[in-house]
């Protein structure tokens, strides 16, 4: 019988046939199991694109940024069924969206990665052990024969997928933020530029200032030393 698994099938099926491994039946809700953030994750914008967390320790996904994040359990789904797969709506809320697919294939085993982009102003905050992602399981009509045999199911990134989130970003935030520093900068060198001409002005002024004053002092000097004019012949003369 074909269907979406309830809670209760979830639980009898992912303990019977380990199909999620660490599993905590607290993690079972509404007919989804919530899976968390791993212990690896790619993110852009960074030389340190590759990211190793520890237990409880931090992930910062920068605004206008891509990332791959991985889960920490190893999810196997069996070839009569088919995952699907979204981030819980905490994340999506900040601006986090899932630009890769929606759906696991029968015969997958491995962690899970996500493909995301911030779309949101701020920095999307996520730690290794945060439940952030779901899956649902649906049933097949019957165990295909074509089950999902490729190395997507790694368990740690490659050094390709390293690689591949190497270079720079262009996307419009990255591109705002750029703006910005660049608007600054240039303000900043604008206001040091009418600084120093102020600077110089004023210099120039004083040093006009105090020549004026020297010249002054100096002529007021010369009319108070010079000797008084002799008298010409004529001044005796009788009136």
């Amino acid at each position: 019988m074909s269907g979406f698994w309830s809670s209760e099938t979830i639980l009898d099926r992912i303990r019977a046939d380990r199909l999620v491994d660490p599993f905590s039946p607290k993690l079972v809700k509404h007919c989804a199991y919530e899976l968390t953030m791993g212990p690896q994750a790619l993110v852009t914008g960074d030389k340190r694109v590759l990211r190793d967390l520890e237990v409880g320790e931090q992930l910062q996904i920068p605004a206008g940024h891509f990332a791959q994040l991985m889960t920490e359990e190893v999810v196997r789904v069996p070839k009569d069924t088919l995952g699907l797969i979204s981030m819980k709506s905490r994340v999506k809320s900040l601006g986090l969206v899932n630009v890769s697919g929606f759906h696991v294939d029968p015969g997958f085993k491995g962690r899970l990665r996500f493909s995301v982009y911030n779309a949101g102003p701020s920095p999307v905050v996520i730690s290794r052990g945060t439940p952030t992602f779901l899956i649902w399981f649906a049933a097949l009509d019957k165990a295909t024969r074509d089950p999902y045999t490729g190395d997507g199911g790694r368990r740690a990134f490659s050094d390709r997928d390293t690689k591949d989130m190497l270079g720079d970003v262009h996307t419009p935030q990255v591109l705002a933020d750029r703006v910005l520093r660049l608007e600054r900068t240039i303000s900043w060198r604008h206001q040091l530029g009418r600084l120093a001409l102020a600077a110089v002005f004023g210099g120039f002024a004083t040093f006009g200032f105090g020549t004026l004053a020297s010249c002054d002092d100096s002529a007021a000097s010369s009319s108070s030393e010079s000797p008084s004019m002799p008298a010409g012949p004529d001044s005796h003369l009788p009136p």
